[in-house]
């Protein structure tokens, strides 16, 4: 017996009014520096109810830590909201996840966000999540990642109870992103698209997603980035995005993100560039299990991007947007990355993308995985 679970979903333009005719009062916003120095935070003020109260809580730090969790939860806690709202990206909507739990349920530990425990949540608050980048897909899915306090390891946390009760996609909110966080997110996505389509619990549905997301953002990546103020290409580059989210969310991901998640907590490289720099040699690795699911998906990218596999295929599109294809071009030099392989081999293995990619990989052939992008 399979669920397929996904947010009640607001998408296209002026998507934000949706937040006109809430029945909250209480509301409070978790969001970053950025997203506030932006202006998006008063985008979202301004559509809210007008009898409405309002907490911001706008220091999520880029990569929040389990003690960074604890410490806003106790500050909302204070202001005793009836909606949390998370606003920004990844980080921002994951530190929303755990904040809300620990609202909810202050007598727990952060680790019991398991799909073991019944958490009982959405007795005092239900939750919104408004994506501000286009690839995390934290949206729509049931998991969170956190740092620990010394940023050495990524804790995934994951519950369906944490599942968004609305997702709200606004092209609005995307349309003066960065080239560089337009590219890192989108592949980011690519990658959430590629390993839910070839996981050992895909299913109809998430493949569904997962190749409509790989068909969007393929399409439209290089029109974005081309024309940045290209308004419809960045509407179906964030729809796809939250695609992939879905597919993810709902099929789980492989060996691209335990390898990301690694790298990422050593080198403190954004988490888009790292899981993408692996997907490659991933995708080789798996080819023998996973090919159907891998012709399936280079078929739904643009013809000149097609060669004669997956992997190669995604190679042409990476460099073709400027996403790194070795650690070299990460800013990270040959010696550092060798210092750290064992590290890096260790903790991709306890990494749970290691239980859904579509082949089991040894210590040894992660490894040989790891020096492959040198």
């Amino acid at each position: 017996m399979w669920f397929f679970r996904a947010p009640s979903i607001v998408f296209g333009e002026e998507a934000l009014s949706f937040l006109n005719n809430i029945d909250f009062r209480r509301i409070a916003i978790i969001t970053d520096e950025n997203i506030k120095r932006a202006g998006l935070v008063s985008l979202v003020l301004k559509e809210l109810p007008e009898n409405s109260e309002n907490i911001v809580v706008s220091d999520i730090p880029e990569e929040p830590t389990l003690a960074d969790i604890k410490q806003r939860a106790t500050a909302v806690g204070e202001f005793a909201p009836d909606l949390i709202i998370g606003l920004g990206g990844g980080s921002s909507m994951d530190a929303a996840k755990a904040i809300f739990t620990l609202y909810e349920r202050p007598d727990i530990d952060i680790y019991d966000i398991t799909p073991l425990v019944k958490l009982n949540l959405r007795n005092k608050a239900r939750l919104i999540l408004i994506p501000t980048t286009s690839g995390t897909g934290s949206e729509c899915t049931w998991a969170a990642v956190l740092s620990d306090e010394d940023h050495s390891r990524k804790n995934e946390l994951a519950s369906t109870e944490i599942i968004a009760d609305h997702a709200i996609l606004d092209p609005a909110l995307v349309l003066k992103l960065p080239p560089g966080i337009t590219r890192n997110t989108a592949v980011d996505a690519i990658t959430h698209a590629v390993e839910a389509r070839s996981s050992q619990w895909r299913n109809y549905y998430s493949d569904i997603f997962a190749e409509k997301a790989i068909e969007l953002i393929t399409t439209n990546l290089p029109l974005v980035l081309k024309d940045p103020d290209n308004r419809k290409a960045r509407e179906e580059v964030h729809i796809g995005a939250s695609m992939a989210g879905i597919a993810f969310s709902n099929a789980q991901v492989g060996l691209a993100h335990a390898m990301g998640h690694s790298l990422g907590a050593h080198f403190r490289i954004p988490h888009g560039i790292t899981v993408a720099l692996y997907l490659p040699q991933v995708v080789e690795f798996s080819e023998p299990e996973a090919k159907e699911s891998y012709n399936s998906l280079m078929m739904k990218m643009p013809h000149e991007f097609r060669r004669g596999n997956l992997a190669d295929s995604l190679r042409a599109f990476f460099k073709s947007v400027g996403q790194p294809l070795n650690v070299k071009d990460c800013g990270i030099d040959r010696q550092s990355y060798m210092e750290k392989m064992d590290t890096l081999v260790a903790l991709a293995e306890e990494s749970t993308g290691g239980v859904t990619n579509p082949r089991e990989a040894s210590s040894a052939e992660l490894r040989e995985m790891f020096e492959k992008v040198i």
